[in-house]
């Protein structure tokens, strides 16, 4: 989509927005905010992710109690590698329908992956298994929480209940395995992991990536959170590439700026037109802390703005820009505060 289809598509629902007052205002709400959520949907779709983090928090301002906004964008923080920033929403689709087994196996997976408040995720999944005690996934993801609380012997009895509702699947029988090894059954614990990986080589690297090893060791280098920390550090970067940028621009410095891979031709205006992509609470108004402005040489010369390390353009398009930069940048801000 154009920039000029985007900007008609928003008057077209601010359009039909005006043709709903004289409806109840809860109608006319749940319509505006459906409207945003087929644009972020879109927007997700095509790969333009900041545009549709925008529209998700647009969504969120108008309907905060519709859950159907905080599922789909933490799914899209999820399929974007951001459990932690996932697990904020999902809290969210909890609050709403605590009575839902999915969304609170939802939060438990999230919040595990994120190895924060690892108390709020065994909760939330023994909220799950209540609800659905013949959940295989539910059970599955509360043995990865006893996994990551070092409590072997529950995790080995989750991950056996959960391969015998669901016998034979991979990832639960590598997350057997671990538990096996760390209860001393160590060659067995091998045997089933190697059973696991046999048609599926790609566990490794995933439970790799979740923080275990196949020989059971455990990733140094994934510190826990408790509840009363944020869930994200000041210091992380949280990168959003588009769909269409992922193939061209391989390198990221701090504040903002995205650099082409080694030997690529000069990147020109386009890099810039991508520097929007990166987050960090560090630099993220270009200076460090508060929304930067710098002043160019010369007494007398014009202020610069900066919004998330973007400069802001005098006029329409540069607040246009400055105002969809800090709706999708909202839910990072809420995850580095406490």
């Amino acid at each position: 989509m154009t920039s000029i289809q985007h900007r008609l598509s928003r008057l077209a629902m601010r359009v039909a927005a005006l043709g709903l007052l004289a409806q109840p205002a809860a109608v006319a709400q749940e319509a505006i905010a459906k409207g945003y959520i087929e644009e972020a949907r879109q927007a997700a779709s095509d790969g333009r992710y900041l545009d549709a983090l925008a529209a998700y928090a647009d969504a969120a301002a108008v309907t905060p109690n519709d859950p159907r906004v905080h599922e789909q964008r933490a799914s899209l923080f999820m399929s974007l590698g951001h459990p932690d920033l996932a697990s904020g929403d999902y809290r969210k689709v909890v609050r709403i329908n605590p009575d839902d087994a999915v969304s609170q196996t939802n939060l438990c997976w999230s919040l595990a992956l994120a190895n924060h408040d690892l108390d709020g995720a065994l909760a939330a999944c023994n909220a799950a298994v209540k609800r659905e005690p013949s959940s295989h996934d539910a059970l599955s993801k509360r043995g990865y929480v006893h996994l990551r609380r070092g409590a072997w012997a529950d995790a080995e009895k989750d991950f056996a209940a959960s391969l015998a509702l669901n016998s034979a699947s991979p990832n639960e029988m590598f997350g057997h395995g671990l538990a096996m090894i760390h209860l001393g059954q160590e060659q067995d614990g091998r045997d089933e992991i190697a059973s696991a990986t046999l048609d599926s080589p790609g566990l490794v690297n995933e439970w790799t990536a979740h923080g275990f090893g196949a020989r059971g060791e455990i990733r140094p280098d994934m510190p826990v959170t408790t509840a009363s920390q944020p869930v994200i550090s000041v210091k992380e970067m949280k990168l959003f590439l588009n769909r269409s940028t992922e193939s061209y621009f391989g390198f990221r410095t701090p504040c903002g700026r995205v650099l082409p891979p080694v030997g690529a031709a000069e990147g020109g205006p386009t890099l810039f037109d991508h520097a929007d992509l990166t987050w960090s609470a560090e630099c993220r108004f270009g200076l460090i802390h508060g929304e930067g402005k710098l002043t160019k040489a010369g007494e007398d010369a014009p202020v610069t703005r900066y919004v998330y390390g973007r400069e802001i353009a005098p006029g329409e398009a540069g607040e246009a820009l400055a105002r969809k930069l800090t709706l999708a940048y909202q839910v990072l801000e809420e995850a580095a505060r406490p």
